[in-house]
């Protein structure tokens, strides 16, 4: 099974602690791995086709990347051997441009048909997997709704964007989408996981797929409600602004 975990602080952090801990927990999958961060708010990825852990000991480029990495907002997936992607431009998370933001998205779940969607914007993804064809429809139609009107919040724009995405294509989604100042979290079937920790420069907030956690402190279950269409989250530093049903 996949995963995703993210990190959202104040300041600009280095997730040296927390991203090495994701890869243990994550070591079952083992079909690549990808980091996404944020520099001079422009969005940058690294990812690998390589075994996230192997003999016991984390994938040498992730722990790397969790030393040297400075960003408020980094989004991390592990993909699995059932998620079909075996190159490194398959792996999460993607990048694209639009509403005058640089935006990161990773999704684990399985989602049938969406694979048959064609953006109506360019750039488009080159990838050929359903999670890049799942981007594309949500930057499409926060794209149309600004256009339509341009005070829309990215908010409402997502939020009436999900609703549209489930409707056309219905499936299981989890993901992230994120910009240089505000992560968002959508889930529609599996628990996310919620911890804020203080540390000595400030607060970080942490999410994840793991059900477990990252660590033995007591995390905050996001559960969706199965009479709606999911759960969104809307996070700024190690704040969650928003918390309700789709």
């Amino acid at each position: 099974m996949c995963d995703i975990f993210a990190i959202s602080a104040g300041y600009q952090h280095t997730p040296k602690k927390y991203l090495p801990i994701f890869a243990e927990k994550g070591k079952q999958n083992m079909n690549g791995w990808g980091i996404g961060f944020f520099r001079d708010d422009q969005a940058f990825m690294e990812k690998s086709e390589e075994q996230v852990f192997s003999q016991e000991q984390v994938h040498e480029s992730f722990q790397r990347l969790a030393r040297v990495i400075d960003s408020r907002i980094i989004i991390s997936h592990i993909t699995c051997p059932k998620s079909g992607g075996r190159h490194t431009d398959h792996l999460h998370p993607f990048k694209l441009s639009f509403l005058d933001h640089s935006w990161l998205f990773a999704q684990v779940g399985v989602v049938k048909n969406i694979e048959k969607y064609r953006t109506t914007e360019k750039p488009g993804l080159t990838a050929d997997v359903y999670t890049a064809r799942i981007f594309e429809f949500l930057r499409d139609q926060m794209v149309l709704l600004h256009n339509q009107n341009p005070y829309v919040s990215l908010y409402m724009a997502l939020r009436i964007s999900i609703q549209k995405l489930v409707s056309d294509y219905p499936g299981e989604y989890s993901f992230f989408l994120a910009n240089e100042s505000v992560l968002f979290a959508f889930c529609n079937y599996r628990q996310l996981m919620l911890f804020k920790e203080s540390e000595s420069m400030g607060d970080i907030l942490l999410i994840t797929s793991i059900k477990e956690g990252l660590s033995e402190s007591k995390w905050q279950q996001i559960v969706p409600d199965p009479q709606s269409l999911g759960e969104l989250l809307v996070i700024a530093g190690p704040d969650v602004l928003y918390a309700g049903d789709v």
